[in-house]
């Protein structure tokens, strides 16, 4: 995640005890099929969520949610009700800004796999 300032963002993709962050770790998990989590940075909170479903081809198929809470607000935008296509939102940081994920593509001519 990234935390943007007057004095640049800092890109984030771990939690260290040296961040100073306000708070994070584990919730609840039972080590091996699903585990929620909270991280709080400043007034932003992230909460994961991971959930895995035993069976196919490796040993299971893993799902994930990630929930932001920020002082501002977001609206997702959907396309055909089903597919996450952009989030638009304000906060005193950024201001108004929109973020567009774009379907997937398959380099071989085939059909994207993930949507």
């Amino acid at each position: 995640w990234l935390r943007q300032s007057e004095g640049g963002g800092s890109l984030r993709h771990t939690c260290e005890q040296s961040d100073g962050l306000s708070r994070y770790g584990w919730l609840m998990h039972d080590g091996e099929n699903f585990g929620v989590q909270e991280i709080r940075d400043g007034d932003l909170s992230l909460k994961t969520e991971f959930v895995k479903r035993p069976g196919g081809e490796h040993g299971g198929d893993w799902s994930w949610r990630i929930t932001a809470q920020t002082e501002g607000t977001l609206r997702p935008h959907l396309e055909n009700g089903t597919r996450l296509a952009a989030v638009t939102g304000t906060t005193e940081e950024l201001g108004d800004f929109t973020l567009t994920f774009l379907r997937p593509t398959a380099g071989s001519g085939e059909d994207p796999k993930y949507a």
